[in-house]
């Protein structure tokens, strides 16, 4: 009777897995090595509506411009605006995405955005993401990268593809351990000491310059995976998070006390009244001179209570990432990103006042209200986002995220090859056989 050797399980696990995901495997890597950088790649491929000549004066007012979008499309909402708009851009509104019985009453937009030339105030063009277009490869890339152009159904398939590779993380770590030795060898091998583990498990680190195509892909295989092991762990286990969230959240529940939507709502309320709280002292005299909170002093107004605000809590506002309308509640809230703060999108602070009496309404802290499997949620999904620091450091882990994305394609690729040259051993060896 045969025992079962766990090491000759794991690697038939990880060849014929690895190669089932290998197609799949190089599309994301390489769309994801182009969407490091998004936001600059979409600029070149959209100049033509996002880009505008730079001129001496001072562009529009932001509520200006909000204006002369509502008025070109009064059929639609908008009831977002920029907090600021950089030299030589347009300015940009989106569309209000309607959903549940307000979808109903509201006619679906053909797009998505509206370019404003900042200057003039003129409607430079409107863009459908949705459409096959020059100026929307970036979107096309994205979409590639999520659910390979299939929507839902590939959406299902790469969220399988993650779990997989989620697991073939941990197993192809373990087959980089040195061999264990069998007992009747050890009995037959002098008796000279035996390097420790450590020494053993040093070369699978390594990649030899002076060898063969096959040690060289070997050691590409091994080398990159063990060096980027940590990041390639979040980016396919995030990636479970976006495309199979039925699997995600109940481990990342039992792990790390990740709440679900309706806990978090729930648990959400209390810190925003204590925040009030604090808030309110610190910005009673102000709102006394305040009358009412528009759309013209809107972006001034929210933005010096955010900074009041976050200093009350010993922090700095590191960016203003967008104000919009809450029609229903007749309020401003302005979303922003402290030095705290973990990403620009689930991990963000905001700030909501009383459009009529300017008081400060509510103060959500991004860093204060995530308990601890939250914030480990955020950091896994902004990592694989790339919303990472400012500056230097935000260019700095683009070109890294780039080269995970590189790194994930020459994974792939190696393990193909791998596989194939040990086939073609295996053929040899069974024609020797006949």
């Amino acid at each position: 009777m045969t025992s079962l050797n766990p090491r000759q399980t794991c690697l038939w696990l990880h060849r014929y897995t690895g190669l089932a995901m290998a197609a799949f495997l190089i599309i994301t890597g390489i769309t994801g090595t182009l969407l490091a950088f998004h936001d600059e790649l979409d600029d070149v491929f959209n100049h033509k509506l996002a880009q505008v000549e730079k001129q001496n004066a001072s562009h529009l007012p932001i509520a200006e411009l909000h204006d002369k979008v509502i008025n070109a499309y009064p059929q639609y909402a908008f009831s977002s605006m920029p907090t600021s708009i950089a030299a030589e851009r347009s300015a940009v509104f989106s569309v209000d995405r309607a959903r549940g019985k307000a979808a109903q009453n509201q006619p679906k937009a053909p797009f998505q955005q509206v370019y404003v030339h900042p200057y003039t105030g003129d409607i430079i063009g409107t863009r459908d993401r949705d459409e096959w277009a020059w100026h929307n490869t970036m979107w096309k890339v994205f979409w590639l990268h999520r659910d390979l152009l299939l929507g839902d159904i590939g959406k299902l398939l790469l969220g399988i593809v993650a779990l997989v590779w989620t697991i073939n993380c941990f197993i192809g770590f373990y087959l980089t351990f040195p061999r264990a030795i069998k007992k009747k060898a050890q009995n037959q091998t002098s008796p000279k000491k035996r390097a420790s583990f450590l020494k053993r498990w040093l070369p699978a680190w390594k990649i030899r310059t002076k060898s063969n195509m096959f040690k060289l892909n070997y050691d590409l295989h091994h080398a990159f995976g063990l060096w980027l092991w940590g990041i390639l762990f979040v980016i396919a286990w995030s990636s479970v998070g976006f495309n199979l969230r039925e699997v995600y959240q109940p481990v990342m529940h039992a792990v790390v006390g990740l709440e679900g939507r309706s806990e978090r709502q729930e648990n959400s309320r209390k810190p925003l009244e204590k925040a009030e709280q604090a808030s309110g002292a610190e910005t009673a005299t102000r709102v006394e001179a305040v009358d009412v909170v528009n759309k013209s002093n809107s972006i001034a107004y929210l933005s010096e209570q955010a900074n009041i605000a976050a200093q009350s809590k010993g922090m700095i506002v590191r960016e203003f990432l967008g104000i919009r309308w809450i029609e229903d509640e007749g309020q401003w809230q302005l979303r922003f990103k402290t030095d705290k703060d973990i990403g620009k999108k689930g991990g963000a602070s905001s700030i909501t006042v009383n459009a009529k009496t300017g008081s400060v309404e509510q103060v959500n802290f991004g860093y204060q209200n995530s308990s601890f499997g939250s914030k480990t949620n955020n950091w896994l999904l902004t990592l694989h986002m790339g919303h990472i620091s400012h500056g230097i450091g935000h260019l700095l882990y683009q070109i890294f995220l780039a080269l995970v994305g590189l790194a994930v394609t020459v994974l792939s690729i190696t393990g193909v090859y791998l596989w194939w040259k040990g086939r073609q051993q295996r053929l040899k060896a069974v024609q020797k056989l006949k």
